[in-house]
């Protein structure tokens, strides 16, 4: 007797082909708009490249018309690569590369004013610097929100450690320890968000905004009393540590081998909690507890107990980012210091797809552009520090509209569990 047979449904490969019209659009017409740029205002500007740390004569002109008119129509190509179809990871990859290739343009353009020049050591060494409290607030919210928990309250956690790392500073007279009084600021801040979250399952994001306003006023009525005391607010200075002959590398010695210690906490940071959340067992469960707690709680996972600690942990992180903008910079605490950086380090998690890495590459873009922004400011360039400051919103926002492939967010974040749901 016949056995009819049903074909079994293919299985999804990441490597299909993906065809996204408005995506390459998009990028076509920002190349056009680049190479019209090119043929009608840049004819005869130079943009001019200098190595001004190590190799002080080491400098490059480039006709600024010629660069962004390649890469306008790199841009436009891409986009038109995008249009036809592209394997899945070289359709990421394709969009990485027209954004690039545009923000590129755009630099080359804004230093081909008379007067400016891109110092590329210190830009870039300036660039990793400020990138710092984004990477450090970025993977507090990797963890909390691997973790099924929003932290909205990243602000108020850098307001904490920022404050709280001075006034230890000031009273062991060890910067050292201000960094560890930092850290617990920020991991005390982040403990009543965890028992909001995981006993009473209060509406996460309405807590994290609340603890920003608590951090916000407590900070400013303790910079008041702190006024009236001597010796209480005053600046300490984190040493730069420079690396002997690695830091005469040209290009690498200055970016990577002459910083102060957050720069190497940060970067060490990044692969710890990579490593912690793909090669562990804590991080299998994290993950689990973030995108299936039922699962993991079937599993004999605590899910509400392993949410509540990895939220106290994250907010270490965030504790010794905040003790960045008052240590790190050689500053005393003023109110609201941390204008808001906090939420641009959700911006960035968001971009780093909740991915340690990916938050490096985030920060890296926000430092960058932040740092091109203060350069061109202080060399009076015509170009308005502004727009350069919004270029890494638009990122976000492209990454957001799934122009360089969707960034999706854990599945149970933000929802609270109790054990036994389903």
């Amino acid at each position: 007797m016949a056995v009819d047979t049903v074909a079994a449904p293919a299985l999804v490969d990441d490597r299909a082909l993906s065809r996204h019209p408005k995506a390459g659009i998009v990028y076509i017409v920002l190349g056009g708009l680049l190479v019209l740029l090119a043929l009608t205002k840049l004819g005869g500007l130079t943009t001019t490249v200098e190595i001004d740390k190590t190799l002080s004569d080491a400098s490059w002109a480039a006709p600024t018309s010629t660069v962004v008119l390649i890469l306008g129509l790199a841009a436009a190509a891409l986009g038109a690569w995008m249009i036809v179809g592209l394997p899945q990871r070289r359709y990421k990859i394709a969009g990485a590369a027209a954004v690039a290739a545009t923000v590129l343009a755009l630099l080359f353009w804004a230093y081909s004013e008379e007067g400016t020049v891109f110092r590329a050591e210190s830009i870039l060494a300036g660039a990793l610097f400020l990138s710092m409290p984004y990477i450090f607030g970025a993977l507090s919210g990797v963890v909390c929100e691997r973790s099924g928990v929003i932290n909205i309250g990243i602000e108020g956690q850098f307001l904490m450690g920022a404050f709280t790392g001075v006034l230890v500073a000031n009273i062991t007279g060890s910067v050292y320890a201000g960094m560890l009084g930092a850290m617990i600021a920020g991991s005390l801040s982040t403990m009543l968000l965890a028992l909001l979250a995981t006993k009473y399952q209060v509406n996460q994001v309405v807590v994290g905004v609340i603890l920003n306003l608590l951090a916000l006023g407590f900070t400013s009525f303790m910079y008041d009393q702190l006024k009236k005391a001597d010796g209480f607010n005053t600046a300490f200075s984190v040493p730069t540590i420079t690396w002997g002959p690695l830091a005469d590398i040209p290009v690498l010695g200055p970016v990577l081998f002459q910083q102060k210690i957050f720069v190497y906490v940060g970067l060490v940071m990044v692969a710890v909690v990579w490593f912690l959340l793909y090669r562990t067992r804590w991080g299998l469960r994290t993950r689990a507890v973030g995108e299936h707690p039922a699962a993991a709680d079937s599993m004999g996972v605590n899910v509400n107990r392993l949410r509540y600690w990895n939220v106290v942990a994250a907010g270490l992180l965030a504790g010794f980012g905040g003790a960045w903008f008052t240590l790190g910079n050689s500053l005393a605490f003023n109110k609201n210091m941390t204008a808001g950086l906090g939420f641009v380090a959700l911006a960035v998690m968001i971009v780093g797809r909740w991915n340690p890495l990916g938050v490096l590459a985030g920060a890296l873009i926000f430092g960058f552009t932040t740092q091109i922004a203060r350069d061109l400011s202080a060399a009076g360039s015509s170009v308005p520090g502004e727009f350069l400051q919004m270029l890494p919103y638009a990122v976000t926002l492209v990454v957001v509209a799934g122009l360089i492939g969707k960034a999706k967010a854990p599945a149970a974040d933000g929802v609270p569990y109790n054990p036994g749901d389903k």
